[in-house]
């Protein structure tokens, strides 16, 4: 199978690419040797498996966990900000690892010292020795949250075999969308295991906790950017000229220096909070690289533009804000949240902008009238508000007891 023998043909290659992200992300000793599929401490058997890739995957789920509380969960995920997320929730009944590259002897030896009741994968991560070995093991195998990207039906043909002996060994497919949906079933999915039941993501969003103010000055926001958009956003914020300070959250924090640098470059004076820089009257740009303050940001925000949506990443999380009553700016590319982007504009609940000049203009407008601003965050709070009990409904379809 040429699968089988790609992975072990390349494993030197891969061990080299583990190590350099354990580098690049901070990830130390433990995410190499647990990627490596070593070092498993045993896990208490029993629990459910939520295999969550990164950070979104991971808040995608707090809410299930948490309504939960006697249920034992196992999350693993691929990468250190998502394993500081899992962290972060501080709930007593999960346990956290890394999990294994897709080397069968790797899956084994964590199976062995796991023990897991079901797996459940969360959003897509296709893995064929993972699900015929947790299949193998007698593991319920259920996709939940699920959405598929355009690309993956584009794969080679023997690619998409491996994906579509994934779904024959998985049991419930619970998408996000009827888009997604229709996508898995294009793959091979058999459309009796496919239900539709929303974005997991908006559970638990209606009743959100207060947020301490941790920026003193009045602040425009860009959440969660991506590599050339905080140069480009911050050159058209410079051209405004305004009072008000814009705050750069980085999708990945060890990007913080760099784009100090940058910004520095455009005679901007910039504070950066890993450095522990202050911000002063005359800071212009705040870059937050600290780690888990987002959601805090949003709430006191003027206004917040949504990173990942100005270049082609598919777009990020808008909903948050949206539940803390915040006017959200977002890009041209939303394809991760597709029938949520449909839904807010359907309501006047988000601005879309086709680029980066009509960024400016919007700012400019919103920020020049507040009623029009407000008029926006009412809309996008109402949006949150109006939607179903998704954690119910997901409950429901997982069987999931109190």
């Amino acid at each position: 199978m040429l699968y089988q023998f790609l992975i072990r043909l390349l494993s030197p290659l891969v061990v080299i690419l583990i190590v350099l992200d354990a580098i690049k992300r901070q990830g130390g000793w433990n995410f190499i040797k647990q990627r490596l599929g070593l070092s498993y401490p045993t896990t208490r058997p029993g629990a459910i498996w939520l295999h969550c890739a990164s950070v979104g995957e991971v808040k995608a789920v707090e809410a299930l966990i948490k309504s939960a509380p006697q249920q034992a969960w196992l999350i693993t995920t691929s990468t250190p900000s998502g394993f500081q997320t899992a962290e972060k929730l501080g709930f007593a009944n999960t346990e956290i690892r890394y999990c294994p590259f897709d080397w069968p002897f790797a899956i084994r030896r964590f199976l062995k010292t796991s023990q897991p009741a079901e797996l459940w994968v969360v959003e897509t991560e296709l893995w064929p020795n993972l699900y015929k070995l947790a299949h193998r093991q007698g593991l319920k195998i259920r996709l939940i949250n699920a959405r598929l990207s355009h690309k993956s039906l584009s794969a080679p043909n023997w690619l998409k075999a491996q994906y579509r002996l994934c779904l024959t060994l998985t049991s419930q497919i619970l998408a996000r969308s009827n888009a997604e949906a229709q996508r898995y079933i294009q793959l091979g999915a058999q459309a009796d295991k496919v239900q539709i039941l929303g974005n997991l993501k908006q559970a638990g969003l209606k009743s959100l906790p207060q947020f301490e103010r941790e920026v003193a000055r009045d602040y425009v926001l860009l959440a969660s950017s991506h590599a050339d958009e905080e140069v480009q956003i911050s050159q058209r914020w410079q051209a405004l000229q305004r009072t008000e300070l814009l705050v750069i959250v980085p999708r990945h924090a060890k990007r913080g220096v760099q784009i100090q640098n940058q910004l520095s470059q455009l005679n901007l004076k910039v504070s950066l909070a890993s450095r522990q820089q202050a911000i002063n009257p005359d800071t212009q740009v705040f870059i937050d690289d600290r780690f888990g303050h987002l959601m805090g940001l949003f709430a006191h925000a003027k206004l917040v533009i949504m990173g990942g949506s100005f270049v082609a990443k598919g777009g990020h999380n808008f909903l948050e804000p949206a539940a803390l009553k915040r006017t959200i700016i977002t890009g041209w590319d939303n394809r991760d949240f597709e029938d949520e982007l449909v839904e807010f504009q359907q309501h006047s609940a988000i601005i879309v902008c086709a680029d980066y000049d009509k960024l400016q203009q919007r700012l400019n407008q919103l920020l020049s009238n507040q009623a029009i601003a407000d008029a926006l965050a009412d809309q996008a709070y109402l949006c949150i508000q109006n939607q179903v009990d998704i954690l119910k409904i997901y409950r429901n379809a997982l069987n999931l007891a109190d």
